[in-house]
């Protein structure tokens, strides 16, 4: 097993100035800049081991919550990624609400795009089964056929050859929800031979938690490869305080020599599209089929008979209760006066019922609901953050608070996950120590990931470096008012070029693709940089 160790921890500056290396190699300017960083914190760029930025970053390039939080470096592909986009599959929605022009092919294609747009941050992809399968099988309930599967691992074995960092799975979401764990196994062993990383929203992350971390073990030792577990959690309040169970199951795959790790956010809610309240039958077939159910009283009394029947195998509704189901985002030419209530407190001022609300609200928004679903407790989040093998993700997208990117109250994450660890968790509670803190964000995200000479201070290795105030860092992102940036992070450095300046982006976008394991592309140079 890989040992996951504190390397290199980060500094406190007792000498006056720290200078930024650059060079023509990095897209850099050929001047030296130099930085104060007396009484600071200077250490390696924070590495988002789950992003969601995939489709935000094209854009907006700046990335300005997730950079000014920090953040250097971000993989993504949990559930989907524009690195796997074709004609048929391809983000319509996202391409016509952002503007953008889908002009790439391949894995590799989007890589370079993204490159050659210019951005910010660091980025590169898993290849999830999500889109295998729809790929391949369209939102089908079903096992694929021996020809299909062979479809599904031709597909994830050229991702990984143009780059992806391994196989993803979220699987609560269709039509991952409807694949076998010998689906999966077989799809992580491609990975395998690429040298990647398997990484899983587990099959239940509440009243079924160590059954479905059980599965990901599963798969990991069966297909040869390491085992990341997306956001680590406890999200049913029956469940809570069952976090040292959890670490006892993980630990002991551990001590068998498989190489298993999580990350986490550091909030005690969780976000997702308000669909994913309903049953996996109710989904199947995509989105449309999903309407034509929600509109069929019979099939509505259905999906609550099974929803408070506890079949499924996640519970979003029972885990956070129609009390704690807070709405998100609706599309913009919907109803805004719901965004930031809650499911009952929406019930309430219609005068309906929680059910009839839920399925009305899903119906009226023609199923693009987000939602935030508060359902973890404080206590079992301090607890995952002080297992050393668990990391940081932020589990969101870069935005900004104006323009199309800053509609709706999303998740806090967007602005303040890495900045609310520093502050609130280190500074404030004193769970973890400064340097452990950092180690978890840097050098052990880059180790989970493979990722080639990031997240460690180190001569030769790429010059992604945050300075901050220990004493001043913090999130100020809410909740109820989230598009906020956070304080205390002062100077952000992405491949030698300072992106973030006295808390402010310059403007650069010094970005690179990060390549996985697999690829013989990782240390060709930027087409460009601005």
């Amino acid at each position: 097993m890989e040992p996951v160790v504190p390397r290199d921890p980060p500094t406190l500056a007792s000498k006056p100035t720290v200078s930024s290396p650059s060079g023509p190699w990095m897209g850099a300017p050929e001047k030296r800049s130099t930085l104060d960083a007396t009484g600071r914190v200077v250490a390696p760029g924070f590495i988002d081991v789950q992003g969601q930025s995939g489709v935000t970053l094209l854009a907006d390039g700046n990335g300005q919550s997730h950079v000014r939080q920090g953040i250097t470096s971000e993989v993504i592909g949990e559930g989907g990624t524009p690195a796997l986009w074709t004609k048929d599959t391809a983000d319509e929605v996202s391409i016509k609400r952002y503007g953008l022009t889908f002009d790439w092919t391949g894995f590799d294609g989007y890589l370079r795009a993204l490159e050659k747009k210019g951005t910010s941050l660091n980025l590169g992809s898993f290849a999830p089964v999500a889109v295998l399968r729809e790929q391949v099988l369209g939102m089908a309930d079903r096992a694929p056929t021996p020809d299909e599967l062979k479809k599904e691992e031709d597909i994830l074995e050229g991702a990984m050859q143009q780059g992806a960092f391994g196989f993803a799975s979220a699987l609560i979401y269709p039509p991952a929800l409807y694949t076998t764990t010998d689906e999966l196994i077989a799809l992580a062993k491609v990975a395998a031979k690429y040298g990647g990383v398997y990484i899983s929203h587990v099959r239940g992350e509440s009243f079924r938690v160590k059954d479905a971390i059980g599965e990901a073990i599963q798969i990991g030792e069966r297909a040869g490869l390491p085992v990341v577990i997306y956001h680590l959690k406890i999200g049913a309040k029956s469940n809570w305080g069952h976090m040292a169970e959890i670490r006892q199951l993980v630990e002991q795959a551990r001590a068998r020599g498989l190489n298993v790790t999580a990350c986490q956010y550091p909030y005690t809610a969780g976000g997702t599209g308000l669909q994913a309240t309903l049953p996996g039958w109710a989904q199947e077939g995509g989105r449309e089929k999903m309407l034509e159910r929600l509109r069929d009283p019979a099939l509505r009394a259905r999906m609550r008979q099974d929803i408070e029947a506890n079949t499924e195998v996640e519970n979003l509704l029972a885990g956070a209760t129609f009390d704690g189901v807070q709405i998100a985002s609706v599309p913009p030419d919907k109803d805004q006066s719901i965004v930031g209530k809650r499911l009952s407190q929406i019930a309430r001022s219609r005068g309906q019922d929680n059910w009839d609300t839920l399925f009305a609200i899903l119906t009226e928004n023609e199923g693009r609901v987000g939602a935030l679903y508060h359902m973890m407790s404080e206590d079992d989040v301090k607890a995952a953050m002080q297992f050393p093998w668990v990391s940081v993700g932020t589990d969101s997208s870069a935005i900004k608070p104006d323009g199309e990117l800053g509609r709706g109250q999303p998740h806090p994450r967007s602005y303040g996950t890495f900045p609310r660890i520093l502050g609130h968790y280190v500074r404030g509670e004193h769970v973890l120590p400064l340097p452990e803190a950092i180690r978890k964000m840097t050098s052990l995200a880059a180790a989970q990931l493979k990722i080639a000479e990031r997240g460690t201070l180190k001569e030769g290795y790429f010059a992604d470096i945050v300075v901050f105030d220990p004493a001043k860092v913090a999130d100020t992102a809410t909740f109820e008012n989230p598009h906020q940036y956070p304080v205390g992070i002062e100077t952000v450095i992405v491949n030698g070029v300072i992106t973030v300046r006295n808390g402010q982006h310059t403007g650069a976008r010094a970005g690179r693709a990060l390549w996985g394991p697999g690829s013989n592309q990782r240390y060709q140079p930027a087409q460009t940089g601005e």
